[in-house]
């Protein structure tokens, strides 16, 4: 591959990475309240902890921004390549590959230090660009769950594991099933402390 196509796919990644780790949660509530979300409620910066610390307008935004980090790198990734000829590499693998950049820069920010928070609406707004109606499903098994389990993060791994599971039985691409595969890993992955509370019954129900 020649050089200048590894620049473009690095530049690629980078743009996604930085967008994703624009810290919404961190920043909306810090420019409502004054405080630091970090040392309030749960100390996520994710829409959930903001809803209890900032109310739900808030939490409506920092969602909607959540969801745009995901969903912008990944189109715009999506448009430069269907308007190239001769992409360097698949459609597929590029926006797979955007998508999870951004969740991972979401998740690890390095305006915070490198955390951040779980990476569900990004998920979903990368989604949305790569499987829009698995990501469709995935988010519709979250708000069932939700309003009948009434446990966000069990709500939040279902999402995962439906997007993962639905990617798979429509025999989506390949870097499609291992995008989502390493969604739903890191979603598991940060809401490990969420499936030791519920194991013992801990677990805050909204």
């Amino acid at each position: 591959m020649e050089t200048r196509y590894i620049i473009e796919i690095t530049g690629f990644v980078l743009f996604a990475f930085l967008c994703g780790a624009i810290p919404s949660g961190y920043l909306v509530v810090k420019k409502k309240l004054g405080v630091d979300i970090r040392t309030r409620g749960s100390g996520n910066i994710g829409s959930t902890n903001v809803r209890r610390v900032a109310g739900r307008q808030a939490a409506r935004l920092v969602q909607f921004l959540d969801i745009l980090k995901g969903a912008l790198p990944t189109a715009l990734a999506l448009l430069i390549l269907s308007l190239q000829t001769n992409p360097p590499i698949s459609k597929e693998l590029m926006i797979s590959m955007t998508g999870i950049a951004a969740v991972l820069g979401h998740n690890y920010s390095p305006f915070l230090g490198f955390k951040g928070g779980k990476g569900v609406n990004t998920t979903v707004g990368a989604f949305l660009v790569i499987s829009p109606v698995s990501a469709i499903l995935a988010a519709a098994s979250y708000f069932i769950s939700k309003y009948t389990v009434r446990i966000v993060s069990v709500s939040s791994i279902i999402l995962s594991v439906v997007l993962l599971v639905v990617i798979i039985l429509a025999h989506e691409p390949t870097p499609y099933v291992g995008a989502a595969s390493a969604a739903c890993y890191l979603i598991v992955v940060n809401h490990q402390s969420n499936i030791k509370r519920f194991l013992k019954g801990q677990e805050p129900r909204i």
